[in-house]
């Protein structure tokens, strides 16, 4: 290590003590070294010992002490960072080495300087202004304690550069001061102007909160204040959040109400029950309701009716009998009246009908008799078509029956007016058989040869040729009368001519005259 040791040569161990900042005054003749620092030294410990070995260990400052002023408990104010640059020697800040150590590179050649005496670093102190005053003299008689030997003097620094009492700051160190203040005056400005109180009032519970929101919908759901749809936010959620400002938020709540027998659901934000028929505009004066009025209305909602007061008239037994009433029905406006029905008495409306504001209700007082009579009951007719048989044929295969049934007719007086008979009750005691008819649906033949001549013949005569009806006024097969006959060309009698003949003769008949010649026995034919 190059330079002169500061440690004996006899060393051999960590220093005993490391002397205060103040210690190295030691040639000042105004020194306070005999003053315990404010400051506590690395080595605490051995501070009671004094030696006049310099501590390797202590720090370094190019510029001297900057907290050698800073004496807490003290009237010491002085501004470490002050410094007057004009004749410093050490503006590249070499940290402890002189003026232009550093130039070059640092090879293995290079050397280490030596720790500053005291005397080196009392010329690296920052140079005060000795004549701008700081504010902070010493308190009368502060320095007359202390011994004369050891008072600061800096008569040897001379009167241009020599160091001016601690107590002073310079310009340039109120200046720094002042900005530092100000930035944290302004900072503390800053947050305290950003900050804003606001009151939340969530259906009527209101709380204070401090918020940086900037709008009133950041806010609530900063404080976790959830809404939707149905609710109301005043002011708006996007409005900007003011300073002292309030917020009112009301909950949507879902109703099922009855009014007067018309229910209805909608959405409300008051938390009674009156409230909420208040904010409906629903008149509950007089009224009655399913529920008390007071009781809360939860988030959830609920269900309920109203009857609001009405006025009505009853006319019974030539009389005029008003009321006002919240019945639910016609029957309990009369149980409210003292109305009484007797025997066949009704309302002139339905008894559980709603009784309705301004209505006009007419008690009928009913008397009368009842008589049972038999009715019949026609029976009814099902075709059903038949392919077997010509169109036009009909054959019935069931025949219809005509039921029976009991009727109760009244005959009534009301309010002493007879009254036309009415069916009161209808009761089957025999229920009617429906007909059941064939209709042929099978084409009629284009040659009249192809009817069915034989079961004519059969339905008429038997089948015999030689026949005469009781009367003697029909023959043959086909029961020709004597002028029919000879209209047909035909000579003498039927029954005398060939069954050929005669077939022939009933089918010139047919053509002129269709199956109607034989009322009886003419669907045969078709057969």
């Amino acid at each position: 290590m190059t330079g002169t040791s500061a440690w004996p040569s006899s060393f051999t161990g960590p220093a005993q003590h490391s002397p205060s900042y103040r210690a190295i005054d030691a040639e000042d003749t105004t020194s306070e070294a005999s003053e315990p620092s404010a400051y506590g030294e690395p080595y605490a410990p051995y501070a009671e010992s004094r030696n006049e070995y310099a501590d390797p260990y202590a720090p370094s400052y190019p510029h001297g002490d900057p907290y050698e002023s800073y004496e807490y408990g003290a009237e010491t104010e002085t501004y470490p960072y002050a410094y007057d640059y004009t004749n410093d020697g050490y503006s590249d800040l070499d940290y402890g080495r002189e003026a232009g150590e550093f130039e070059g590179s640092l090879s293995s050649t290079s050397t280490v300087p030596a720790p500053r005496t005291p005397a080196e670093f009392d010329r690296r102190r920052p140079t005060l202004d000795p004549d701008v005053p700081t504010g902070l003299e010493p308190e009368p008689g502060q320095d007359a304690a202390r011994p004369s030997g050891q008072r600061r003097s800096s008569a040897r620094r001379g009167s241009s550069s020599g160091r001016v009492s601690s107590r002073r700051i310079t310009l340039g160190g109120r200046v720094v001061q002042g900005l530092v203040l100000a930035a944290l005056v302004g900072g503390v400005t800053a947050y305290v102007t950003l900050e804003k109180t606001v009151n939340i009032s969530v259906d009527g519970s209101v709380r204070q909160v401090h918020s940086f929101a900037s709008t009133v919908g950041a806010v609530l759901t900063s404080d976790d204040v959830p809404t939707g749809g149905h609710d109301l936010v005043t002011p708006s959620p996007g409005a900007t959040l003011v300073d002292n400002s309030t917020i009112t938020v009301r909950y949507g709540r879902p109703l099922a109400i009855t009014v007067d027998g018309t229910t209805r659901h909608v959405w409300v934000h008051a938390t009674s029950v009156s409230g909420a028929l208040q904010e409906l505009g629903v008149r509950i004066q007089g009224a009655k309701l399913s529920v008390p009025a007071n009781d809360l209305v939860g988030r959830a909602g609920m269900s309920f009716s109203v009857f609001t007061m009405r006025h009505i008239t009853f006319l019974v037994d030539g009389k005029s009998v008003p009321l006002d009433t919240t019945a639910a029905t016609v029957a309990d406006a009369m149980g409210q009246a003292g109305i009484t029905l007797r025997n066949q008495d009704s309302p002139s409306v339905t008894a559980g009908s709603f009784p309705v504001d301004g209505e006009t209700i007419s008690i009928l007082r009913i008397t009368g008799v009842t008589k049972v009579e038999q009715a019949s009951i026609p029976y009814s007719v099902t075709k059903q078509d038949d392919p077997t048989t010509y169109v036009g044929t009909t054959t019935i295969v069931t025949p219809g029956q005509n039921g029976v049934a009991e009727v109760t007719y009244a005959f009534q007086t009301i309010n002493g007016v007879a009254q036309p008979q009415k069916e009161v009750s209808r009761v089957v005691t025999k229920q009617p058989v429906a007909e059941v008819e064939k209709v042929g649906t099978k084409p009629m033949p284009t040659n009249v040869s192809q009817l069915n001549w034989a079961a004519l013949a059969n339905c008429e005569s038997g089948g015999n040729p030689r026949a005469v009806d009781p009367s003697g006024s029909y023959y043959g097969l086909y029961q020709f009368s004597p002028s029919t006959w000879a209209s047909l060309g035909g000579s003498g009698l039927p029954s005398n001519a060939s069954p050929a003949e005669q077939t022939s003769r009933a089918e010139q008949l047919y053509q002129r005259s269709g199956a109607g010649q034989w009322p009886v026995c003419g669907h045969n034919l078709f057969s």
